[in-house]
């Protein structure tokens, strides 16, 4: 059994149950999509296989990388006037 890591600072992303916010939101997603198809026991094992695929991408990035390569890829949209738009890849003068 792999150890967990408790949260020791305020900064440290939610924990629920033994995984972390993030990696539970898929998890969760595809329990309610299997029950509502009726393949419950094939999306848990397709949830596991997301969560360890998940953990391996997030471990070899820095923090925050999915949140940034979501925003350029425009899945965030804003309307702040200091954060420009994700589409915009070179800025002229």
């Amino acid at each position: 059994m792999e150890p967990v890591s408790i949260p020791k600072h305020i900064d440290d992303p939610v924990t629920l149950l033994i995984w972390s916010a993030d990696e539970f939101a898929p998890a969760a997603f595809l329990l309610i999509l299997g029950i509502l198809i009726g393949q419950v026991t094939i999306m848990l094992v397709l949830a596991v296989v997301a969560i360890k695929a998940y953990r391996r991408f997030r471990d070899n990035r820095p923090d925050g990388y999915p949140l940034h390569a979501a925003y350029w890829i425009g899945l965030l949209p804003s309307n702040a006037i200091t954060i420009p738009n994700p589409f915009i890849r070179a800025f002229y003068p």
